[in-house]
């Protein structure tokens, strides 16, 4: 196996379970929703891509506020209901949890570069109207050339094809998951191991293995999203979702 290594970036726990995870790709900052596991009350942190703390223990007290985006150092909430998944209700928050702009009058529809789109609750098509994130207050109309905001969040794809050389000696549980790194592809997959299982990580290049190395190990069942990424780091959550760990690969 050619001579190659990964680099721990950070890890870091959180009080409660991690219920999603929003990007800020410009700023290589991540907001983290938290929840207690017994009121599901939320609680919000942000660290950069380096598990510095920007920003932690922003507590909401209802639990129908959930984490949309973050943008502008701003945390974007969103009411969800019982019965819609959207419910009225839009809360920018700074980083110290300060509130930037509070309205219970409008339904999230999208976030826009920049921009959140709205309707008024009473309205159930057209007549949207745009919160400027920046400016923490709403307008009529965006700039022209305003577009949905994409993610710098790269997903790793489950591989049905046929497997290169190097995984015919691997006890594999399940198909390997997939994903690109410049020229490198990142490989996982799930091993068993005393009744347990192990989540893998491996390097490689269009020919070779360059590196393997065990994420997480003895866990009961198998994770069913190994990990996201970002450029050529990688996140991954532990098996009880309370702690967060990065490689740059």
């Amino acid at each position: 196996m050619t001579k190659y290594t990964i680099y721990n970036a950070f890890q870091k726990e959180f009080p409660g379970q991690i219920w999603k995870i929003v990007v800020d790709g410009l700023r290589q900052e991540m907001a983290l929703e938290i929840r207690d596991t017994e009121t599901t009350i939320p609680q919000f942190f942000i660290v950069d891509f380096a598990g510095n703390s920007l920003s932690e223990n922003n507590i909401v007290a209802e639990k129908e506020w959930t984490l949309e985006a973050l943008q502008h150092q701003t945390l974007i909430l969103k009411r969800v209901g019982d019965t819609h998944p959207v419910k009225e209700g839009i809360w920018l928050l700074d980083k110290q949890g300060n509130t930037r702009y509070l309205s219970y009058e409008y339904t999230w529809i999208d976030t826009e570069v920049d921009y959140i789109k709205v309707r008024h609750r009473n309205i159930q098509s057209g007549f949207e109207e745009y919160i400027a994130i920046e400016q923490a207050k709403k307008v009529l109309t965006a700039n022209s050339d305003i577009s949905s905001a994409h993610s710098a969040v790269k997903m790793p794809i489950p591989y049905h094809g046929t497997l290169p050389p190097y995984f015919d000696k691997k006890d594999l549980c399940d198909a390997p998951w997939v994903s690109r790194a410049d020229d490198k592809f990142i490989w996982t997959y799930h091993s068993r191991q005393n009744g347990l299982y192990n989540l893998n990580l491996c390097i490689a290049d269009a020919s070779n293995e360059l590196y393997e190395s065990t994420l997480l190990h003895e866990m009961p069942k198998m994770i069913p999203q190994p990990y996201f990424q970002i450029g050529n780091q990688i996140f991954l959550m532990s098996y009880n979702k309370r702690e967060i760990v990065s490689y740059l690969v």
